[in-house]
């Protein structure tokens, strides 16, 4: 898998894809620490839209954020950690709409629960994107 620094991406607003080289992007694009000493952040491309798996670091082993894309829309698990070290958020997603979601406040309290039932609006464009994405 081609990667190469989130810099050398050039982004367009028109179409909203990730260049490199004036092609649509594939690969994982990166950002480095503190004078390169870590790799901060990865991010997943295929055709240069988000696709696969994201992550992101606040210090060597300290995660900040780690998702999934499928076309550029979460798609699968995501978390988020508050710099202490405590989940700060975690939810399932598919094409965008959250299946379930949970945010905790930095010392570990649940503040929200909450899971997509049938009578949302999101459920029935869920459906639809389902039947046409299979």
């Amino acid at each position: 898998m081609r990667r190469v620094p989130r810099g050398e991406l050039d982004y367009d607003e028109r179409d909203g894809l990730h260049y490199l080289d004036g092609e649509p992007f594939t690969g994982v694009a990166f950002t480095l620490g503190r004078g390169a000493e870590w790799t901060k952040s990865e991010v997943s491309f295929r055709d240069g839209l988000r696709w696969g798996d994201t992550r992101e670091w606040y210090a060597p082993g300290v995660p900040m954020v780690e998702s999934c894309f499928l076309r550029d829309v979460l798609h699968g698990r995501a978390r988020e950690w508050h710099r202490n070290g405590q989940l700060a958020e975690d939810g399932e997603y598919a094409y965008g709409i959250a299946l379930w979601a949970k945010t905790w406040s930095e010392e570990g309290r649940l503040l929200t629960n909450r899971v997509l039932e049938e009578g949302d609006p999101a459920y029935a464009r869920l459906v639809d994107f389902r039947r046409i994405y299979g």
